[in-house]
């Protein structure tokens, strides 16, 4: 079949008809295995559209000629099968543009010289690919939407306002309606579907769930009204390939999460710009060492950029590509001296790592900012109020705060007293178990968010959703985006002029919610690995940020008796346990109850004691438990008085074998009682230590009896 598309071949345009015929018949047995459908409606999508549509005047697909006809019968079919978008308000308000596309086809063809609507350019994806920054970003091909909004009088609508935060004031910005935009979404859709029907390392925009397996759940359900997608005509001809095989390789390895993704393609525009500003007509062989290390360098510092990643990346990039193609692209040799040219680092100028970690402790909101804002979020919408108070309860990440299933409180089997708080943690992907005590107040009041939301819930859906705050597009349900209600607390913070502890409007966002909470937790004394459970972190060494930020616990701890210090069975400080516990690569060493036990991993794992071995080489006791270890040595003084009587009567009654068991367990109970003895005699002795011996006097076992 002809059908003459413009700037094509004759076999071109037949490949394009015969696989948007595939794939109108490979989506059809979808279609007709949902719900909505009746098995016995014709076989065709048409007759589908307006089956499932209802309605009284049908969408006519009979007099468009073939080439848009195919296109938009795939459209419609995709459209229908995805349950995010099977409403009949979708379905209605995309009644006029195809009347539209019936009507007016043959002018469309005049005015952009073309046979098919994917050949219609589209000004995000350009077959060149951009050159240069784009100060605004343009959804739709504004001459096309233009057209469209001149064929009926029903399209004349006044524009949308929208108004959102932005440095402390609510602006407001005026948008097409979406009765005339919605053609824009025609013309976006059916381009995007034709670009995927080049094989995959061929396609120049990728949809991410071709990119990410199913094992990004949350990733999954983050796509709530549309498919996200990476989008590579944004970089020219010459520098696309060694992009898209350096991110698709990142992403092979697990190196690169969804989330994180749109950043590092950003990250990539600041090297298409700087090529293009540069030359006239860039390419590879005008890359050298001096370029990257000095000029490059130097226009980032002057644009601002901060960090360094915007080099770093951009780099790598290269390296990639002078691997994959050593004949086009030159091999650099880059010397790590560059990236110290970088002026805006992440370190505030003149404060070092130093001065940073100082300044880290500014990322938490102060008590008074809490407050103004808990009064603040009163006045949003529901559930706004509640999930502020959820996050902020317990510190969960924003998206794990949002995304809570409806099911996560339960009761405490083994305890009346408690209820659980099940959540995801999307970041390092495992559950986080939250104990929630029922008489203690502030877990009260979660309790009781949690119930009246499952009850709100329940009465406005009549049954028990997935999540806890649910959103429905379509049929398909998902969680409230993070963004939505985080710009309902911009609006309120906006009208309660609530401003920073320095004057300046605040500018909220979840985040430094979760750092007030570990914050907070370690200005009440909790140790490392307590603020390590209750926040989730992978490691203790995230935990210590809090730590280390407040000069106030050192001092407490310097005061306290031991001043934090671990000792060794025999009675000798050992200064590396504090290090073992917080160490990033793994927990080399783990608490037991009165200290920490330093076993190695290797030899770990044939250890089956959770408890505190006080005659093991590996146990180290925790200073500040000496009414532990006074207790824990009373009740072994009783214990010998026991097994010395009970040796004796089991000799006296002849049982020589378990006498002799008797004897063997009151040996090394004499032995536990001689550590402790030691423990306790290093920890209240008024000596002063350096490394691992105590200077005023050594304890020796030996010599105690």
């Amino acid at each position: 079949m002809d059908l003459g598309l413009a700037h094509s071949t004759n076999s071109d345009a037949d490949l394009y008809a015969s696989q948007l015929k595939k794939a109108i018949s490979d989506i059809s047995p979808l279609l007709l295995s949902h719900d909505i459908w009746d098995k016995d409606f014709i076989r065709s999508i048409p007759q589908m559209v307006n089956d499932y549509i209802g309605a009284r005047t049908p969408i006519i697909f009979e007099d468009i000629p073939p080439p848009l006809s195919l296109e938009l019968k795939l459209y419609w079919a995709r459209l229908l099968a995805d349950p995010r978008m099977n409403s009949m308000s979708n379905v209605e308000r995309r009644r006029l543009p195809m009347e539209w596309f019936r009507v007016e086809w043959q002018t469309i063809l005049k005015i952009f010289s073309v046979s098919c609507l994917a050949d219609i350019p589209h000004p995000e994806f350009p077959i060149g690919g951009h050159t240069a920054s784009n100060r605004t970003r343009k959804e739709h091909n504004q001459q096309f939407v233009t057209a469209y909004s001149g064929f009926s009088v029903n399209t004349s609508r006044a524009n949308i306002k929208i108004d959102y935060v932005r440095s402390g004031k609510i602006t407001e910005k005026e948008y097409l309606p979406g009765r005339i935009t919605i053609v824009g979404d025609f013309h976006k859709k059916i381009l995007i579907q034709k670009e995927q029907f080049k094989i995959f390392h061929q396609r120049n925009i990728i949809f991410l769930n071709n990119l990410y397996s199913e094992r990004d759940v949350r990733f999954r359900d983050d796509q709530r009204q549309r498919d996200l997608y990476v989008n590579f005509y944004l970089f020219p001809e010459w520098l696309r390939p060694a992009i898209k095989e350096h991110i698709i390789n990142k992403i092979e390895h697990d190196e690169l999460a969804p989330k994180t993704l749109p950043g590092y393609v950003g990250r990539m525009i600041h090297f298409r710009n700087f090529m293009h500003e540069k030359f006239s007509c860039p390419s590879p062989s005008l890359i050298t060492d001096t370029l990257i290390e000095d000029e490059f360098v130097a226009w980032g510092n002057k644009k601002g950029l901060a960090g360094k990643n915007w080099f770093t990346d951009c780099l790598a990039v290269l390296s990639t590509a002078s691997r994959k193609w050593p004949d086009k692209w030159p091999s650099l040799s880059v010397s790590n001296r560059a990236i110290k040219k970088i002026k805006k680092t992440h370190y505030k100028e003149g404060l070092g790592r130093i001065g940073y970690v100082q300044e880290g402790a500014n990322r938490s909101y102060s008590q008074r900012v809490v407050d103004d804002i808990r009064v603040a979020v009163e006045d949003a919408p529901l559930p706004v109020p509640r999930i502020f108070a959820l996050i902020l309860g317990t510190g969960m990440r924003a998206e794990d705060g949002h995304a809570v299933l409806f099911d996560c409180l339960e009761q405490d089997p083994n305890d009346n007293e408690f209820m659980l708080l099940t959540f995801w943690q999307n970041k390092v992907r495992k559950w986080n178990i939250k104990p929630l005590h029922k008489k203690d107040s502030a877990h009260a009041d979660l309790i009781e968010i949690v119930e009246a939301q499952r009850t709100d819930v329940v009465k406005k859906y009549g049954k028990a959703t997935k999540y806890l705050f649910p959103v429905f597009n379509g049929t398909h349900e998902s969680f409230i985006a993070p963004s939505y209600t985080a710009n309902e607390i911009k609006r309120q913070c906006v009208k309660h002029n609530i401003l920073t502890d320095n004057g300046a409007p605040l500018a909220f966002s979840w985040h430094p919610l979760r750092h007030t909470k570990g914050t907070s937790l370690a200005m009440a004394g909790h140790d490392v690995l307590s603020i390590m459970m209750e926040l989730g972190h992978a490691s203790p060494d995230m935990a210590t940020v809090y730590i280390n930020n407040r000069l106030e616990l050192k001092k407490k701890a310097l005061l306290e008796n031991g001043g934090g210090r671990f000792y060794t069975i025999e009675g000798r400080v050992d200064d590396r346990v504090s290090e073992l516990l917080v160490r990033k690569e793994q927990i080399s060493a783990t608490r037991v109850c009165g200290g920490a036990c330093t076993m190695p991993a290797q030899i770990g794992d044939w250890c089956e004691h959770a408890n505190a071995c006080y005659t093991c080489k590996h146990y180290r006791a925790d200073a500040k438990d000496i009414e532990f270890f006074k207790a824990e040595r009373g009740s072994i003084i009783n214990l010998i008085e026991v097994q010395q009587e009970e040796t004796l009567a089991l000799e006296e009654l002849g049982r020589a074998r378990m006498s002799e068991i008797t004897k063997r367990r009151l040996a090394k109970n004499k032995e536990v009682y001689k550590r402790l003895s030691a423990i306790v005699t290093a920890i209240e002795s008024d000596g002063q230590y350096q490394g691992g011996e105590q200077q005023l006097k050594k304890i020796s076992l030996e010599t105690e009896q």
